[in-house]
């Protein structure tokens, strides 16, 4: 073998190994980034769902809320209906 080229099958041995570690290491890093993205959408889906629960309650609270104003408006309305009837009974007589 011509001496500047000696070194040659060693250097590409070398380069070989390495590529391997490298391939190595990217499935490590592919296998890493599985699993992040994988918990990432569990987490997603966990936030949904609490956000699906908070907004329900946010309902069922705005429903109660309305259906005692609601309650409370008519009871008052009956109070001033009753007042009304009563003042005009009076101006009548």
């Amino acid at each position: 073998m011509d001496e500047r080229n000696k070194d040659l099958p060693l250097i590409v041995s070398e380069m070989l190994i390495e590529m391997h570690e490298i391939k190595g290491d990217m499935r490590e890093v592919k296998t890493a980034l599985q699993q992040m993205a994988s918990l990432m959408l569990k987490q997603q889906q966990h936030t949904n769902d609490q956000f699906r629960l908070l907004m329900e309650e946010n309902r069922k609270n705005t429903e109660f809320m309305v259906s005692a104003f609601r309650e409370e408006a008519q009871a008052t309305r009956h109070r001033l209906d009753d007042q009304d009837g009563r003042i005009s009974k009076l101006e009548n007589n």
